[in-house]
């Protein structure tokens, strides 16, 4: 798995732009990355306590850079829009969820770069039900009802996405998923036999959907109340998913104080802290940076490999996704992989001498692939 470095920029290019560099004249404007995270699942999710007496102002304060679009359970003066992350972004206009404390402990370990989560979680609802969250692989392709209304709010949430960043700066790019659900499912012996499958699903389709096929996935997983008659069942769920799936990893939420029902606000303000912590400790497809160095464009509409095996390249296609590694010995083998799509990519590159002070490559050359 190639590294995905917390500080990064990507290359935004516009359909446009991909047939004007076929034409020999390349768009070299980059664009800063934002890094989109998906939080959804249950109540729990959503948030249901204020934290009165029990966090300080510091751990209130809003997180200037992170900006948040929120849709489902919450206060609806702050539903549909793009807002500064802060308290209230719970259930109810005085709670919190994850999202507070997720938020500043990744914008802490990445000071200076914009976050923006995209927020839709409903209390009471299952996974396996087709009015709730199934997913459309459970269902013959036809997501669940509250599946449908996520959608809908990731796609209200990119087509105003200029009202929280400056789009001729900054371009979104999708970083992660948590989902945070199960309590529900845990009630009943056939939904939660079923939560293995069902989750597997739920997060191959939101990988599809955001086109990033190993997009990281944090799962906080439910507590062990009584209550929650089979939660040992969907806990395992949740463990057997992150062990068999690349890039999925699950959150301890067992001993954190509740009142019974729902985390307080210190476990909320704890598990985002984990959320953020794991989601850092991670392996990712993207690398950093992406540059675009005006002096040194070269265009080429074949990719002439014998030439290219003098080289040290790095190899990404328009978005900033990374295709090849520095020093990879068999490019070609490389960029006619069966996952590279074909049309345009810009490899970076440096003549591979015996020069092991600098890690920058030197030179830059957008290619056909449609053409190899």
């Amino acid at each position: 798995m190639i590294t995905f470095l917390k500080n990064y920029r990507s290359v935004s290019v516009s359909l446009m732009a991909i047939t004007i560099i076929l034409c020999n004249s390349f768009i070299s404007h980059g664009k800063t990355a934002v890094p989109v995270f998906l939080l959804s699942g249950q109540s729990n999710m959503a948030g249901y306590s204020g934290g009165t007496n029990e966090l300080s102002n510091d751990q209130r304060s809003d997180v200037d850079n992170v900006k948040i679009y929120m849709d489902g359970d919450g206060d609806n003066s702050k539903k549909n829009k793009w807002l500064t992350l802060g308290f209230g972004f719970g259930a109810m206009s005085f709670f919190i969820g994850p999202e507070l404390s997720m938020g500043r402990t990744l914008s802490d370990s990445m000071p200076g770069t914009k976050i923006a989560f995209i927020k839709h979680s409903v209390g009471g609802t299952y996974l396996a039900k087709s009015e709730h969250w199934l997913p459309p692989s459970s269902n013959n392709g036809n997501g669940g009802g509250l599946y449908k209304a996520m959608m809908s709010t990731i796609d209200r949430a990119m087509k105003s996405f200029n009202s929280a960043f400056d789009t001729t700066q900054y371009t979104p790019k999708w970083a992660g998923f948590v989902w945070f659900q199960g309590e529900f499912d845990a009630y009943e012996i056939g939904y939660s036999n079923a939560y293995k499958q069902n989750l597997t699903n739920l997060i191959n389709d939101i990988r599809a959907a955001v086109g990033v096929e190993d997009l990281p996935v944090i799962i906080p997983m439910i507590d062990v109340q009584n209550q929650w008659t089979y939660n040992s069942i969907v806990r395992a769920a949740d463990d057997s998913v992150s062990q068999k799936m690349d890039n999925v990893n699950t959150v301890e939420t067992k001993g954190l104080p509740t009142d019974g029902t729902h985390y307080k606000a210190v476990g909320y303000i704890t598990i985002g802290q984990r959320i953020a912590q794991s989601w850092l400790a991670m392996d990712f497809i993207y690398e950093d940076p992406v540059h675009v160095l005006n002096p040194y464009n070269q265009k080429v509409n074949r990719v002439d490999y014998q030439t290219l095996s003098k080289y040290r390249v790095n190899a990404f296609d328009l978005s900033g996704r990374m295709i090849s590694s520095s020093g990879s010995k068999n490019i070609q083998n490389i960029l006619t992989q069966t996952r590279v799509p074909s049309g345009v990519v810009i490899l970076n590159f440096k003549q591979a001498d015996n020069d092991h002070n600098s890690n920058k490559m030197k030179n830059q050359r957008v290619v056909n692939l449609n053409n190899h």
